[in-house]
């Protein structure tokens, strides 16, 4: 737990404004959340400086989806996508009957609703992320000047 604080004071420590530092932070997120490795984050970091957003905030926006989260935001967009389009999960017993065939059919058929899913998560993360961060980035900020006139 003292990690994740850490790392959370450090983003909130970052140099630059409240709005850079939260749109560098949502950049990050949303973009990481597009389920091609690596490619959210390189847009990610190459969008930042073109769009004067801070460059770690960016990076460390990333870091929120990666190996160990990965699995469940790319699930979540998965069931949002199919949930949205009345479709059920497959179950058990329809996984286990799959042949290669059978796989990459319900593959290819996941498709529509992934992507769906991905287009209502990614706008929807990344605005809250840039939410979130913004008005902490300004509480913090806000805190440590009172204590600095203290």
């Amino acid at each position: 737990m003292g990690r994740i604080r850490n790392w959370i004071a450090e983003l909130l420590a970052l140099n630059g404004t409240p709005q850079g530092v939260a749109g560098g932070f949502a950049l990050g997120v949303g973009l990481s959340l597009i389920p091609i490795p690596f490619a959210g984050m390189l847009l990610a970091l190459a969008l930042a400086p073109v769009l004067k957003l801070n460059i770690p905030a960016t990076y460390l926006g990333t870091a929120v989806v990666n190996p160990v989260t990965g699995v469940v935001f790319y699930a979540g967009e998965l069931y949002l996508g199919l949930s949205l389009m009345g479709r059920p999960l497959p179950s058990w017993a329809e996984l286990t009957a799959l042949d290669a065939r059978g796989w990459w059919d319900m593959f290819t058929g996941m498709l529509g609703p992934f992507a769906l899913g991905a287009a209502v998560m990614i706008p929807t993360l990344a605005g809250l992320s840039y939410v979130i961060v913004y008005l902490a980035v300004r509480a913090w900020r806000g805190s440590h000047e009172a204590a600095k006139v203290d």
